[in-house]
């Protein structure tokens, strides 16, 4: 059987090997209730308070600002529900993750207002003076890179526009860009989520960090755990082994980034022309500003999901637009804020080479893609 070829980093990546050594290690050790009185638990209460610590410092931040939480999803909706008060303004962009736009659908169906910024055809926030009429007292909810388009977001001109007009608390999504060691609690947002799926680490353990002049409600009662800020025994091997993969992306991310957009450009020179394909790049043109070895696209002659099922078939691992989306069918709301057409939005594609892809992978991918392409419009001609 032939080598796979897995493009889907954003959605998640395979758990690091030196990860996955120090969590058995830690599992074989045996790993008691942190929150116990013995020798047991307070060695595990000092691998999560040295976890705590780790993750908080890489975003300029001390533990006691720091949740962990399940998921992202848990994360955003944490501080969101923390500060999203009912029948109030929410400032988002339909270029946000799935988990995001779910919660501001969920704030305007119980009578809230949503305001979306306007997206430029690269996905780029376009931030009109309009945007910020009004906003005393209102909750931004945006992410600094889209893992769909592959946009990075400037986000010191909103912010100093939204303090200015006397916006209120700013909830980032930095799930994308963890790595890069770029997102600081003191640049004027008040709650960051990070994720430990998209940096080789474990699926199952995210984190909240939030600015001390912040007050979390907690979603989930229990007896007092993270400062009564999320109930429920801390899963300490999780957080050890986030916080291990955090250090190792955050160390190797100049080179990994090279890397990643060095195959990127290996990919497109493979690939030639998008169009002759039946493809329209979507995100940013320049591929020197797009999320390091991103690649997206969109077709109107095919839905993104059976062009995924004809990549896979082939060997090669990658999402539509949205992995949220998979299997849905329906339009990427990104795309469409894009500009992109209805059929057009159902035909999203996404690559994303990382760390662990090989310099054959981009070639494999090319030729994969063309000739699924090729396959697919031919049979759709001849029908």
């Amino acid at each position: 059987m032939a080598e796979r070829v897995f493009l889907d980093g954003a959605a998640g990546l395979p758990v690091r090997a030196e990860v996955a050594q120090r969590m058995a290690e830690l599992y074989a050790e045996g790993i008691a209730n942190p929150n116990g009185g013995h020798v047991e638990a307070r060695r595990a209460r000092a691998l999560l308070d040295a976890a705590r610590h780790s993750v908080a410092g890489a975003f300029g931040a001390d533990a006691v600002q720091l949740v962990f939480t399940g998921t992202a999803s848990e994360a955003l909706a944490l501080a969101f529900h923390s500060e999203a008060r009912p029948g109030s303004l929410v400032v988002t962009s339909a270029g946000e993750h799935r988990g995001a736009r779910t919660l501001a659908a969920k704030h305007a169906a119980a009578g809230g207002a949503v305001r979306l910024i306007p997206l430029t055809d690269e996905g780029y926030w376009v931030l009109s003076p309009e945007l910020f009429q009004d906003i005393e007292g209102a909750t931004a909810l945006l992410s600094v890179a889209s893992g769909e388009l592959g946009t990075v977001q400037s986000l010191a001109p909103f912010i100093a526009s939204w303090r200015a007009a006397g916006g209120g608390a700013i909830i980032l999504d930095g799930v994308q860009r963890a790595s890069s060691g770029s997102i600081k609690m003191n640049t004027g947002i008040d709650h960051l989520v990070v994720s430990s799926a998209k940096i080789e680490g474990p699926v199952g353990v995210a984190a909240l960090v939030s600015a001390r002049n912040r007050k979390l409600v907690p979603l989930v009662a229990g007896g007092g755990q993270q400062r009564g800020r999320r109930g429920g025994t801390e899963a300490v091997v999780l957080a050890d082994a986030f916080a291990f993969a955090l250090r190792l992306s955050q160390t190797e991310e100049a080179h990994s980034a090279a890397h990643a957009a060095n195959l990127g450009t290996t990919f497109d020179h493979a690939l030639g022309a998008p169009e002759q394909h039946g493809l329209r790049t979507t995100g940013p043109r320049d591929t020197t500003v797009r999320l390091p070895g991103h690649r997206s696209y969109a077709a109107d002659w095919v839905l993104g999901d059976d062009l995924v099922a004809a990549l896979d078939h082939e060997g090669v691992a990658v999402s539509t637009g949205s992995a949220c989306l998979s299997g849905s069918r329906e339009p990427s709301e990104a795309l469409q804020a894009c500009g992109f057409s209805t059929s057009a939005a159902q035909g999203g594609l996404r690559l994303i080479f990382s760390r662990t892809n090989t310099s054959r992978d981009p070639v494999v991918a090319a030729a994969a893609l063309a000739r699924v392409s090729r396959r697919i419009r031919d049979f759709g001609a001849a029908r």
